[in-house]
């Protein structure tokens, strides 16, 4: 049983142990409705339809994470009444969005530089990034089973999914879907088209190289391409790899990631699309981010 398994568990208890209000009793709407809230209901034999009532009715902070969707299932809270969640939980103002990286106490932070290296032969510059082609044959498969449609924009995007350091309502604080949970540490649109053997695809437009300031401790980083699909504009991840990485305060740790793709072929029908997204190297630097010397072994760590 998961943490919010069992504080699920509890809470069903708990409320099966209170005193119940009269059926259809709303909770009190001076705050906002709560996953809680609607259990609370469901559990308390309020009618299905009073309940989408209150619902709409509300302001709500919800929770609607893959998990505890499932959590609100096993206690008993239907189908329509979950969407519904949904649809208003959409519906509500977005708050201004919060810095990917939270601003750490001063003198406990250190910074995650991640380096993107130069290794391919071929100077056109997609062959240095992740590609995409703009559109696809029906049922054409990337690397990894992922089907890809039309793409709009591309993005880097660098996580953290240690699950301690993974704020509350996480898949509202990232525009990624499919993603495991996570904290966002950095999320970068940039994208730009090139032909390659006539075709245009799209490739990710990355710097050479970015700071990130992060919080000190062990972190499991995960480094991806992410695309943005024509129609729904979500945003999944193309490619991905991840490390464990140490951050020192005031030392900078350096992540290495080799990029390169390739297209095969000159027509739509037998092409393929090669690529690699992959960590080479993590080390720690001594002096500020631009020393040359480095302590420790330049081998990635563990992986996430």
């Amino acid at each position: 049983m998961t943490p919010r398994t069992a504080r699920a568990f509890l809470l069903l208890l708990m409320f099966a142990a209170l005193s119940r209000p009269a059926a259809g009793a709303p909770p009190s709407s001076s705050r906002p409705l709560t996953n809680e809230d609607v259990v609370r209901l469901v559990m308390t034999g309020t009618a299905e339809k009073d309940i989408l009532s209150v619902i709409e009715s509300r302001t709500v902070d919800f929770d609607l994470s893959t998990d505890m969707i499932e959590e609100l299932r096993q206690a008993g809270v239907h189908a329509r009444i979950i969407e519904a969640m949904r649809r208003r939980q959409a519906a509500m103002p977005k708050a201004a969005a919060p810095s990917p990286t939270a601003t750490p106490a001063p003198g406990r932070t250190g910074t995650l530089r991640l380096e993107f290296t130069d290794e391919a032969a071929d100077k056109t510059p997609s062959a240095h990034s992740a590609i995409a082609l703009k559109s696809l044959p029906k049922g054409m498969r990337r690397r990894g089973g992922v089907e890809v449609g039309l793409m709009t924009d591309m993005a880097l995007a660098v996580l953290c999914i240690t699950s301690d350091h993974v704020p509350d309502h996480w898949d509202t604080r990232s525009p990624l879907e499919g993603a495991p949970r996570h904290e966002l540490l950095l999320f970068r649109p940039q994208s730009a088209t090139d032909k390659v053997k006539g075709h245009e695809v799209l490739y990710l437009d990355h710097q050479p190289s970015y700071e990130i300031p992060v919080p000190e401790g062990p972190h499991n980083i995960v480094v991806a391409a992410a695309g943005k699909q024509a129609g729904p504009g979500t945003w999944r991840l193309l490619e991905s790899d991840g490390a464990r990485v140490n951050i020192l305060p005031g030392r900078t740790t350096r992540l290495k990631l080799l990029a390169r793709s390739q297209v095969k072929g000159s027509s739509m029908v037998g092409f393929t699309v090669d690529s690699e997204w992959k960590i080479v190297g993590v080390e720690v630097l001594e002096g500020d981010a631009s020393g040359a010397a480095a302590t420790g072994t330049p081998d990635v760590e563990a992986r996430p």
